[in-house]
C-alpha cells in the first residue's frame, strides 16, 4: 500500500530528531559526562577513600571549592581505548572526591586523537582559552606537541602515561608521574634479558616515529643499552603513531633482525605487531614497553598462545599491592564492569594528586584555581599518595624528582603474558635499582 505523504512528511521530521536521541544516547553510553558509579556507591568508597588516605573531615577537603580540571587524552584511533579508560577513572575519583566533601571537579576534556599533533595543539589551545589551571594528560604531552603552550598558558599538567620523557625537559609546569617508557624500565629489562639469555648479545628497536624528538631518544637507549655490557645493531624502525601495519619494518627487522627486540609501542599496537612478527617468522625475543587486553585481542590469539614479555610499572588489578589500589580496582570494576589497566589507574591517582595540591593551598589561604599557587604545592612537597607499592596496609608512595619533572621512584618490573595470565619475572626500581629475579 502506498504510504500517505502526511505520514512521509512526518517521518522526514522526525528522522533528525531520532538521529539525535541516538547520538546522545551514544555519548552517554561511552561514559561522557557519567561516571557509571551509582552516588550511593560513590558515598561509600568516598568514606573508605577519606580512611585509607587518613585524613579529617571538615573544611580541609576542598568542600565549597569549584575546580575546573582539564584532560587532553585519545579519545579515537588506535589508542581510544586508552583515553577511554582514563577518563572512565578520572570520573570516577571526581564523583568520589565530592562525595567525600571535596571540590566539585568540573572536568573538560579534548581528544588529541593517535596522538595528532594537529589535534594536541587544538586541545592545548581550547583549554587555555577555558582557563583551566591544571589538566590531566598523555602521551609525553601529545608526542610534545603541547608542551610549548603548557608552559605558555601555565597549565599545571600530570602525564601518566608517556611519563618525563628525554623532550620534555625543561617544561616547567609539565610532570611525569610514571616510569618514563622505555628509559627508566631500561636498565632492570636488560639485567634481566641477560640472566634470560646469557648468550643474548645484540638489542634493536621499533616504535612510533617522533620525528626530531627520536635522535635524543635513541641516544639514551644506545647509551643504556652499552652500559649494560650489550650491543646496539643499528636497528631502529619507527612507523607514524596511527599506522599498525608493519610490513616494510618487519622486512627492516628480518634483514637485522637483533636478540632482543624492544616493542615500543602502545595500546593495542604491541598484539598487532606480534602477531605480524610470529607470521613473518622473527625469532628475536619481544619485550614491550606496556600491556593492555586491547593487544590481547589486536593480537588474535598469539599472545595468549606464544607469550609476550612486557617492562613496565605494571598495574595488577587482580592483585592489588595496597589499600588505595584494593579501593579503586574494586570500585573502577563495580562501576565498568571491567579490570582497570595501567592508563586508569594513573589517571585515577594523578586526579588524587590534584586534589591534594588543591588541599594544600586551601589550607594555606590560597586560590586553588592559581595553577602557580598548585604548582609551588607541589615542588614544596613533591610526594602524593599513590596505588603503587605500600603493603597490605600501607598505601603506596609517589615522589616526583623536581629536577627531571619524572618519578624518584616508580616499582617495575619484566612481567609475561600468556593464557590469560600475568607473571612477573623480575622486579626493580628505576634505573634498575632494588633488582630482583622473581622466585
Amino acid at each position: 500500500m502506498p504510504t500517505p505523504r502526511s505520514a512521509l512528511r512526518r517521518r522526514r521530521l522526525l528522522a533528525p530528531a531520532l538521529a539525535a536521541l541516538t547520538a546522545a544516547a551514544t555519548l552517554t553510553a561511552c561514559g561522557s559526562g557519567d561516571a557509571g558509579v551509582s552516588a550511593a556507591d560513590a558515598k561509600t568508597q568516598a568514606a573508605d577513600l577519606v580512611k585509607v588516605l587518613g585524613l579529617k573531615d571538615g573544611a580541609g577537603l576542598g568542600g565549597g571549592v569549584a575546580f575546573k580540571l582539564g584532560a587532553a587524552l585519545t579519545l579515537s584511533g588506535p589508542s581510544a581505548g586508552n583515553g577511554q579508560s582514563m577518563r572512565n577513572a578520572i570520573e570516577l575519583a571526581a564523583q568520589q572526591i565530592k562525595a567525600a566533601g571535596g571540590p566539585s571537579i568540573e572536568l573538560s576534556v579534548k581528544d588529541i586523537k593517535g596522538p595528532d599533533p594537529v589535534a594536541a595543539k587544538q586541545a592545548a589551545s581550547e583549554l587555555a582559552a577555558e582557563g583551566v589551571p591544571a589538566k590531566i594528560t598523555s602521551m609525553g604531552d601529545g608526542l610534545g606537541a603541547m608542551l610549548a603552550d603548557t608552559d605558555k598558558s601555565k597549565i599545571l599538567s600530570l602525564d601518566g602515561v608517556g611519563g618525563a620523557q628525554v623532550f620534555t625537559k625543561g617544561t616547567q609546569y609539565f610532570y611525569g608521574t610514571r616510569e618514563v617508557a622505555p628509559s627508566d624500565a631500561a636498565p632492570g629489562a636488560l639485567e634481566w634479558f641477560k640472566k634470560a639469555h646469557p648468550d643474548g648479545r645484540t638489542v634493536g628497536l621499533v616504535g612510533v616515529d617522533l620525528g626530531p624528538l627520536n635522535a635524543a631518544i635513541q641516544a639514551d637507549m644506545k647509551a643504556k643499552i652499552e652500559a649494560a655490557g650489550l650491543t646496539f645493531n643499528g636497528l631502529w624502525e619507527t612507523v607514524s603513531p596511527s599506522s599498525q601495519d608493519y610490513a616494510s619494518m618487519i622486512a627492516k627487522v628480518k634483514d637485522n633482525e637483533p636478540d632482543l627486540l624492544w616493542v615500543a609501542f602502545g595500546g593495542a599496537a604491541p598484539g598487532a605487531f606480534a602477531a605480524q612478527a610470529e607470521s613473518a617468522g622473527i625469532k628475536s625475543e619481544l619485550l614491550g614497553i606496556e600491556f593492555t587486553q586491547d593487544a590481547v585481542k589486536a593480537s588474535k590469539g598469539v599472545l595468549d598462545s606464544g607469550g609476550f614479555k612486557f617492562a613496565m610499572d605494571y598495574f595488577d588489578a587482580s592483585a592489588p599491592p595496597n589499600p588505595l589500589a584494593k579501593l579503586f580496582a574494586e570500585a573502577y570494576e563495580k562501576a565498568y564492569g571491567a579490570p582497570a589497566d595501567f592508563y586508569a589507574a594513573n589517571a585515577y591517582e594523578e586526579t588524587l594528586m590534584i586534589w591534594d595540591l588543591i588541599r594544600r593551598v586551601v589550607a594555606a589561604g590560597g586560590n586553588p584555581s592559581d595553577s602557580a599557587q598548585l604548582k609551588a604545592a607541589l615542588e614544596k612537597d613533591p610526594t602524593f599518595a599513590s596505588v603503587y607499592g605500600g603493603d597490605a596496609a600501607t598505601v603506596g608512595s609517589l615522589q616526583i624528582d623536581l629536577k627531571t619533572h619524572g618519578v624518584a621512584s616508580r616499582p617495575m618490573g619484566v612481567f609475561e603474558y600468556k593464557d590469560g595470565k600475568v607473571t612477573a619475572l623480575a622486579t626493580y626500581n628505576v634505573g634498575g635499582r632494588e633488582f630482583r629475579l622473581a622466585p
